[in-house]
C-alpha cells in the first residue's frame, strides 16, 4: 500500500469513527434517555404503565422540551456554540434554566403525589445540577456522562437487569465525547461520580 493510500484508510478510518461518535452521542442525549428510564423505574416500583406514561409526558413538558427549544434558540441566535454547548462560560445560562425547570417539576410532582421514585430521581437531579453549576465554574463537567450515570444508578437500583445493560454502555458515550474533542477523560469521570452518588444517597433516604 503507498502513503497516499495508507493516509486515505486511516482517514477514512478516523471519519468513521467521529460518525459513531457522533451516533453514540445522538443516541444517548441525556434529553433522551431520561425518558425510558423514568418509565422503566416507576413500573417496576408498582406503577402501572399509564401512570408511568403520565409522570413522564409531564416531565419532558416542564423539563425537556423548555431545556431543548433552550439549545435550539441558542445555536441559531449565536448563544451557544453548537448543540453540546461545548464552551464552559456558555454553560451557565444551561444550569439555571434546567436547575428552574426541575425545581419547578419537583415541586409539581409533590404537591400531586408522584410516586416516590420519581421524586427521588427528581431530587437527585436537583442537586446534582446545582453541584454541576459550581463545579462548571472550573471545568467542564460531560452533561452526556452526568445523565448516562445517573441514569444508570436508577436502573441500577430499580431494574438490576436493564441498570446491567445501560451500564455496558456508559464507557461508550465516555468515549464518544473524547472522541468529539468536547471533553477531557477527567471531566468524563466527574461526570460519573457527581450524579451517581447523588442517587445512591438520595436512594438511599428514600426509598
Amino acid at each position: 500500500m503507498s502513503t497516499g493510500q495508507a493516509a486515505g484508510s486511516q482517514a477514512s478510518s478516523s471519519a468513521r469513527a467521529d460518525r459513531i461518535a457522533r451516533w453514540v452521542s445522538n443516541i444517548f442525549h441525556p434529553l433522551v434517555i431520561v425518558i425510558p428510564t423514568l418509565v422503566i423505574a416507576m413500573v417496576r416500583l408498582g406503577s402501572t404503565l399509564g401512570e408511568a406514561i403520565f409522570w413522564t409526558v409531564l416531565s419532558i413538558a416542564i423539563v425537556n422540551l423548555p431545556m431543548a427549544l433552550l439549545l435550539f434558540w441558542g445555536v441559531r441566535s449565536g448563544k451557544y456554540s453548537d448543540a453540546s454547548v461545548s464552551i464552559r462560560e456558555q454553560r451557565t445560562s444551561i444550569y439555571a434554566v434546567g436547575g428552574v425547570c426541575l425545581v419547578i417539576l419537583l415541586a409539581v410532582l409533590i404537591i400531586w403525589k408522584a410516586p416516590v421514585v420519581i421524586i427521588a430521581c427528581l431530587v437527585s437531579a436537583v442537586i446534582a445540577t446545582g453541584l454541576g453549576y459550581v463545579i462548571n465554574r472550573v471545568t467542564k463537567l460531560s452533561l452526556h456522562s452526568a445523565a448516562m450515570a445517573g441514569c444508570t444508578a436508577v436502573l441500577l437500583w430499580t431494574a438490576p437487569l436493564v441498570g446491567a445493560l445501560m451500564a455496558v454502555c456508559v464507557p461508550l458515550v465516555g468515549w464518544a465525547r473524547i472522541r468529539l474533542k468536547h471533553h477531557t477523560p477527567a471531566q468524563i469521570l466527574i461526570g460519573w461520580m457527581v450524579p451517581m452518588v447523588c442517587v445512591l444517597i438520595i436512594f438511599r433516604l428514600m426509598l
